[in-house]
């Protein structure tokens, strides 16, 4: 996580816990001193790991409608996954062409930060209703300004994998996966993600190919070899333990 529990800290005081696993580099960096400066023992690991993601459950988009553009949120329905810019964000980026909003993961929760969606925009309340899988067919881009940190985002996997570009807050895991101008977007102003939106609409072969790019980094961060390596690591640290 993020954080730290009052519980982990308690535990870590009394020398309970012996390896700390992380899949965000920078999390462990950031956690390590805060929880050594509780307990110093050298013999406490702290270690990176490379979660797998299973890219075939979401299969690649190539064939895009180019008479309209779809942009999309998705998450939980927790206030903090959205912005209190969200709509402003959404209503002043332009689009040679009809704008069409996919909201997936909406509720009484995010519309009381939020407030209600505009007519374009179409929102559903959880996967019940409208599959990921549909979710990314539509969008050509996941635009996601929120108020929180995200840890190794899963939907990053799934967005890359199926071919949405990535326009999102630059902080937390996402400083990791994405590759600025590249394999996708990192914004820290309403303004960077209007004209990173913007840019995505009248340039579609450039997001043709930085959806194309964002595929293949997904695939090596996210895949079963490089996983299994780190998990080999895991096993070695268990193993002297």
């Amino acid at each position: 996580m993020t954080w730290l529990f009052g519980k982990e800290k308690e535990a870590m005081s009394r020398g309970d816990i012996a390896l700390f696993l992380y899949q965000n580099d920078k999390i462990r960096q950031s956690m390590a001193p805060r929880l050594r400066a509780i307990n110093d023992d050298p013999a406490i690991s702290f270690i990176t790991f490379r979660p797998y993601f299973d890219s075939s459950a979401f299969p690649y988009v190539a064939d895009r409608a180019s008479d309209w553009f779809g942009a999309g949120h998705i998450s939980r329905q927790d206030e903090d996954k959205f912005s209190k810019d969200t709509w402003r964000i959404y209503e002043h980026f332009a689009s040679p062409v009809p704008k069409r909003g996919t909201f997936l993961g909406f509720d009484a929760r995010s519309a009381a930060k939020t407030g209600k969606p505009p007519d374009w925009v179409e929102s559903f309340h959880d996967q019940k209703s409208l599959s990921q899988q549909e979710f990314y067919r539509r969008c050509h881009i996941v635009l996601q300004p929120t108020d929180t940190t995200e840890n190794w985002p899963r939907i990053g996997f799934e967005a890359m994998a199926s071919g949405s570009v990535l326009i999102v807050d630059k902080r937390g895991g996402w400083e990791q996966m994405i590759e600025h101008g590249r394999t996708g977007w990192l914004c820290e102003s309403p303004g960077d993600f209007i004209a990173c939106a913007t840019k995505m609409a009248w340039e579609p072969h450039y997001r043709e190919d930085m959806a194309a790019a964002a595929r293949e980094r997904g695939l090596a961060f996210g895949g079963l070899e490089a996983s299994q390596e780190s998990w080999r690591q895991v096993f070695d640290v268990i193993e002297e333990l």
